[in-house]
């Protein structure tokens, strides 16, 4: 009976993930401009309204665009942010180039939370985080909806501290109304 409890245990730590790594999905989209754009440039096909070079070239065009909206939307959806220990991995399993990204907390030098006057509600709200090799002077930027616990980390981990109104911010209760950037920065 011990060995059965024991093998149980054991597989039960093997399928849980590890503590020291903390995984935020990609975003939700609307890929309803990528679909219709596609299903547009299919219709004129099948619809043989393509008689024309011109007309033929249009249908082209949509269809072209619409794997590209649905491509872009793919990457964002299936994107995912990985806090540890070391720093922020970035990893996007759909992209040909450069999948996987990670920054050393040490190099995270700045973090700006961006609220547009029309926005709502707490996830329409963006975040970009700023990110620069030792000696390089290129400036890697990743932006993506507010988290508000993906925010707390990074501030936490990257140790940036707020610039301005930054201070006086609750991330539970963002201020919606007015459009502002509050800046975290080391």
């Amino acid at each position: 009976m011990a060995n059965a409890t024991e093998t149980t245990l054991s597989q039960v730590e093997e399928n849980v993930p590890s503590r020291e790594a903390i995984v935020f999905s990609g975003e939700s989209r609307n890929m309803a401009i990528g679909f219709a754009m596609l299903a547009a440039g299919i219709a004129a096909f099948v619809a043989d309204l393509t008689d024309t070079f011109f007309a033929e070239a249009t249908a082209w065009v949509f269809i072209i665009w619409g794997l590209l909206f649905l491509y872009g939307d793919l990457l964002l959806m299936t994107r995912k942010f990985i806090v540890t220990e070391e720093g922020l991995e970035i990893y996007i399993p759909f992209r040909f180039w450069s999948r996987r990204k990670v920054w050393a907390w040490k190099n995270i030098y700045r973090m700006d939370l961006v609220i547009d006057r029309r926005d709502t509600h707490p996830r329409d709200c963006k975040i970009q985080i700023y990110h620069q090799y030792p000696g390089e002077i290129s400036i890697d930027r990743e932006d993506r909806d507010f988290d508000p616990e993906l925010v707390a980390l990074i501030i936490e981990r990257a140790r940036l501290k707020p610039d301005g109104e930054a201070a006086s911010i609750n991330l539970d209760n963002l201020p919606f109304g007015r459009s502002a950037v509050y800046t975290w920065k080391k």
